[in-house]
């Protein structure tokens, strides 16, 4: 009966000391009283869904690290934390890995241990999204459109630290025209685009969130809150480039076949002007001229080949594709004929008798006399050029009444002809 009880006392004491060994491995190693834990990070602030490591250095009140596997707990207002627990080192550190998620703000990252924590003061701040923006900066490409033309906004979004924001909805507003998106989300690159499209000038502003904290990240122990002083938008000006105009002056008279010359004047715009590239005349009649890029006075001549009413329309293009044109009608009508006019010195002369002829052509307002020929009637043709006073002498061999024609061919390609006559008798 004894050796009974004895072995039961001792199955007794073994089980006891299982337990207390069972014990001591489930209760955590805390850190002591009057010990310290501090926080920092590598950046104060990061896109949305990015990551940032957190450290946690713990010191005794000793100012030694605690014994080695100490745990930290961490706790965060915003995202997770990977792990929620981890033990220190033998330098007293531990880390953890902050995961911002899709949400937009500012996560509060305290840590404890037994009597040990961050405290109100000490809990690390960490912008995120646009909560962490520092400054937006607005770009136009192009920077000035022709009427109805489209410039492309880049928003490039960076956080208080001067690193980019990917993930971050910029909100895009414009005082004239319209734009292709009202928000858009940053690339990995920190830009975000939208393409305006205006007959006016536009200012077109960028928005990012609410007011993000300083540049300036915290330096002093326990870290504090930077200070909300950085810039949440941009603006940037859209101008619309004016093309410049072109009236036209137009001869009183415009005849088939004689040249005419019209005079174009091209104006530059007195706001935002865009220079000229080209002038381009459509007479109307299926030719066209270009005159170049020139401002003022330009005189251009063309020659109608026909009559009848035709559009004359004159087209200004700017370097910016932007144009300006003008459009009249021309009335084309038919020149006026040659006058011929032949004189004989004589009505009648015996054969053999000399003959002066003298020749008057008079061809109208802008017509000049191509060639002209004089028959004396009896099978002898002479050539009288382009001049428009001529006089030649003839004699005849034979009797009878010789008439005498004289042909003109002008500029317009139209014949016309004199004639006279004389009597030769025996």
């Amino acid at each position: 009966m004894l050796a009974f009880c004895r072995r039961r006392v001792l199955l007794g004491f073994a089980l006891a000391i299982v337990a207390i060994g069972v014990a001591c491995q489930k209760v955590p190693l805390l850190a002591p009283t009057g010990s310290t834990i501090v926080l920092t990070a590598t950046t104060t602030a990061i896109s949305a869904n990015g990551t940032a490591p957190i450290v946690a250095q713990v010191l005794e009140a000793a100012g030694t690290p605690p014994h080695e596997g100490t745990q930290v707990t961490f706790t965060t207002t915003l995202g997770t934390l990977n792990p929620a627990e981890a033990l220190t080192d033998a330098n007293g550190q531990v880390t953890t890995m902050f995961l911002a998620g899709g949400q937009n703000g500012t996560a509060t990252i305290a840590a404890l241990s037994g009597g040990a924590s961050t405290g109100a003061t000490g809990a690390l701040k960490i912008f995120v999204g646009t909560a962490a923006v520092g400054r937006v900066a607005l770009n136009a490409n192009p920077s000035a459109v022709p009427a109805g033309g489209s410039s492309t906004i880049t928003a490039l979004v960076l956080d208080i630290n001067g690193n980019v924001l990917a993930g971050s909805p910029v909100q895009f507003t414009t005082t004239a025209g319209t734009l292709s998106a009202g928000v858009a989300v940053t690339d990995s690159g920190g830009n975000a685009s939208t393409v305006l499209t205006t007959n006016v000038q536009a200012t077109v502003t960028a928005s990012v969130g609410a007011q993000a904290p300083s540049t300036t990240p915290p330096t002093t122990t326990p870290p504090t809150t930077p200070t909300p002083t950085g810039q949440a938008s941009a603006s940037v000006i859209i101008n619309v480039l004016n093309p410049p105009t072109i009236t036209v002056a137009v001869p009183t008279t415009i005849q088939k076949g004689v040249p005419a010359t019209f005079t174009f004047t091209v104006t530059a715009a007195t706001s935002n002007p865009s220079p000229p590239k080209n002038v381009l005349v459509e007479w109307g009649d299926g030719q066209t001229q270009s005159l170049g890029a020139t401002l003022g006075s330009i005189p251009a001549t063309h020659t109608y080949t026909s009559t009848g009413t035709f559009v004359l329309k004159a087209t200004v293009t700017d370097t910016a594709g932007a144009t300006s044109s003008i459009s009249t009608p021309i009335s084309v009508t038919t020149v006026p004929g040659v006058s011929v006019v032949v004189d004989a010195s004589v009505p009648s002369a015996p054969v053999g008798t000399t003959i002066t002829f003298t020749v008057t052509i008079t061809p109208p307002t802008g017509v000049s006399i191509v060639s002209s020929s004089i028959d004396f009637g009896d099978t002898q043709v002479d050539q009288l050029g382009a001049a428009t006073s001529i006089t030649r002498k003839h004699f005849y061999s034979s009797t009878g009444t010789k008439t005498v024609v004289v042909t003109v061919l002008d500029t317009t390609g139209r014949t016309t002809l004199g004639t006279t006559s004389v009597l030769i008798t025996p």
